[in-house]
């Protein structure tokens, strides 16, 4: 236990620190508003204590510089804005950071309207205190979404597209397993409220009971397993339901997690999943590699087929199957082990994306953040040519196309968040220790080996 600790911290020596929220003055739609930004989302509230725009970043740590035309908007148009509250006409706002938390507070009179956000979440924590009954009118997902929307009843295990009660939580969603969310939730008790269909859309109207404060959780962010995880809203009934890649996430997520109560390093954990996954998978991967060596090995041969028969397709396929039943090799028997290992490589890669590690690591400031220096895209660049290089089993014209698909995506390696950019740097050094321990059993030397 203490030697996993004091690696943890050795992964961590020289930290940084996450992005932390800010406050800035802009305007939207010709309106005034104060925006509380993050690494995730945008949040702008407008003077009469409304949200009048909840944009989402599809890139962590994305800057809008008050631009938001094409930034994703959970606010929805021709209805009412989220934190509408009746006869309320905030005579004093402010807009401040305590501890890790920022907060925005709006009063008039002894009624206030309260939003606190911590920036590692999406949920905004909302209070409203009223010495008079008041209704809290909230709206999520733009119109033109079609959101699904529910309504859970308390006690239910059902929720309805609409509803009226107390209710344990109140949704919309783009899509079932998909898209983007936004979420109602009481952090104690429930919502007196009801939940009706207006245009395209729906708005919830919750009642504020007089003289003591209503409390609720608003989620606005991805549909997605991970993060709902992460926010503690996956175990709401009917909410969301995992498919089979779905729980294979969660089993992954709950690795890491474990790994880093463990370290106290997400470094390390990210490192410990994906030792794990790789030992789970070597046997697939092994029998994948050595296919492609073979294949590479005799393809001098298999080019002299194709030169010798290029006019007779019949006696050049024969000419093939008969080299590969001389060196017995089944062309085939790489790809059922690629396509097995596809599927959970891409829950893994979809784990770490979206996870929120509020922390650093070496010169990165959040490992949930694209690396600021490009360190690692170019690791990852500089192993996977090497990893192009060692299978290619020395052909050039492998490794030229290899070498070109690297290039290309560099591109999209350079928005990735420093966790998978991570990720892929550790995942691509082990595939080439394995490549080449099997390229030693086979006594593949690419340096001498035939140039075509």
């Amino acid at each position: 236990m203490k030697i996993l600790r004091l690696l943890g911290l050795l992964l961590l020596f020289g930290p940084a620190f996450a992005i932390r929220g800010v406050w800035s003055e802009q305007t939207l739609n010709g309106t005034p508003v104060h925006v509380l930004s993050t690494t995730q989302v945008d949040i702008a509230f407008n003077n009469s204590g409304q949200i009048a725009g909840w944009f989402i970043k599809n890139v962590r740590g994305t800057q809008f510089h008050g631009v938001y035309t094409n930034a994703p908007n959970l606010v929805p148009k021709n209805l009412p804005l989220p934190g509408t509250l009746s006869g309320f006409h905030p005579t004093q706002a402010t807009f401040s950071k305590e501890g890790s938390s920022l907060i925005a507070r709006f009063s008039q009179g002894s009624t206030e309207l309260i939003y606190r956000l911590n920036p590692v979440y999406l949920s905004l924590q909302v209070t409203v205190r009223s010495s008079t009954p008041r209704t809290l009118f909230w709206s999520g997902l733009g119109t033109s979404d079609h959101p699904l929307t529910k309504f859970l009843p308390q006690g239910g295990q059902a929720p309805q597209p609409e509803g009226q009660g107390a209710a344990r939580y109140i949704a919309w969603q783009s899509a079932p397993t998909q898209g983007d969310a936004m979420i109602l939730e009481p952090l104690s008790g429930t919502l007196n409220a009801q939940l009706v269909s207006q245009g395209s859309g729906a708005v919830a109207k919750i009642q504020v009971p007089p003289g003591q404060p209503l409390r609720f959780r608003a989620y606005g962010g991805p549909n997605e397993m991970v993060r709902l995880q992460e926010e503690g809203y996956l175990n709401l009934p009917g909410l969301f339901q995992p498919n089979l890649l779905g729980y294979i996430s969660l089993i992954l997520l709950l690795i890491m997690e474990a790994a880093f109560r463990l370290s106290g390093s997400w470094a390390f954990a990210i490192l410990a999943l994906t030792l794990v996954v790789r030992l789970a998978l070597w046997p697939l991967m092994h029998r994948q590699y050595k296919s492609m060596a073979e294949m590479n090995k005799i393809k001098p041969l298999v080019d002299e087929i194709n030169q010798k028969y290029k006019n007779d397709p019949e006696k050049r396929t024969q000419a093939t199957m008969q080299l590969y039943q001389e060196y017995k090799i089944n062309p085939f028997s790489g790809c059922l082990p690629l396509f097995l290992q596809l599927p959970i490589l891409l829950v893994l890669w979809r784990v770490i994306a979206n996870f929120e590690f509020n922390q650093g690591f070496l010169w990165i400031p959040d490992l949930a953040l694209p690396d600021p220096h490009y360190i690692l895209p170019i690791l990852y660049v500089l192993t996977m040519m090497a990893s192009t290089y060692l299978s290619s089993g020395g052909n050039r014209e492998v490794m030229r196309q290899g070498m070109i698909m690297n290039l290309i995506f560099v591109f999209l390696v350079l928005s990735f968040p420093s966790g998978v950019s991570l990720y892929w740097v550790l995942s691509t050094l082990i595939s080439l220790g394995q490549q080449w321990l099997i390229n030693r059993s086979l006594g593949i030397k690419p340096a001498s080996a035939s140039k075509s």
